[in-house]
């Protein structure tokens, strides 16, 4: 079993509504890339009255990878303030 991390972007205040369908089908397209490839990589959307967060799991902590850059190139277009929190190690239940 491989070590899963997880991290979060935290955008504050939301982006309009408009810009979150080109997030929606960015991470919908990396989702299903990352599963193709076997490789552990899963981001959802949770949308809250005064902020968004987009939640990663990841195989690894690195938070500088291609799909990062490009989920940040698309915050950055739609003038979103965000921040990334650390990555948190995901312990095995089982362990």
């Amino acid at each position: 079993m491989r070590q899963l991390w997880a991290y979060a972007y935290r955008v504050v205040p939301p982006p309009p509504k408009e810009g979150l369908g080109q997030i929606r089908k960015l991470l919908d397209s990396e989702n299903a890339f990352a599963f193709e490839q076997a490789r552990a990589w899963a981001a959802q959307l949770i949308l809250e009255q005064r902020s968004t967060q987009i939640l990663v799991v990841s195989d690894s902590p690195v938070q500088d990878r291609a799909v990062n850059k490009r989920l940040e190139t698309e915050l950055q277009r739609l003038d979103a303030h965000y921040r990334v929190t650390d990555p948190i190690a995901i312990r095995d239940h089982a362990g």
